[in-house]
């Protein structure tokens, strides 16, 4: 005997050619497996976050509260930089850079 590419076994002939593949019968297919019900929560289950998701989830907070971009600003300090007028504070810089930190922690 002989496998074919189906995967079902065919009989060779004396000639050395394979015989047409049997057809399984109706009887003998299966039916997918039905998918298992999703478990249902108990009442006393809890989900307990990490530190880090709290504080990731506290960052998103913050993140959705902050305002869009003013883009009034933003054609202010272009008009600004075009023209030569706009002048780089380091000190404030510097201190809003650290007063950023202060709300992320």
């Amino acid at each position: 005997m002989n496998f074919n590419t189906n995967n079902s076994l065919d009989s060779v002939s004396t000639k050395g050619t394979r015989s047409k593949p049997a057809t399984t019968a109706a009887s003998e297919t299966k039916a997918p497996a039905a998918a298992p019900a999703p478990a249902t929560p108990k009442a006393g289950d809890q989900v307990v976050l990490s530190e880090q998701a709290q504080t990731l989830g506290r960052l998103q907070s913050k993140i959705d509260a902050a305002p869009d971009v003013n883009l009034d600003k933003v054609a202010e300090i272009r008009r600004a930089i075009a023209e030569g007028r706009f002048e780089i504070n380091p000190e404030r810089i510097a201190e809003n850079m650290l007063n950023q930190n202060d709300l992320l922690g």
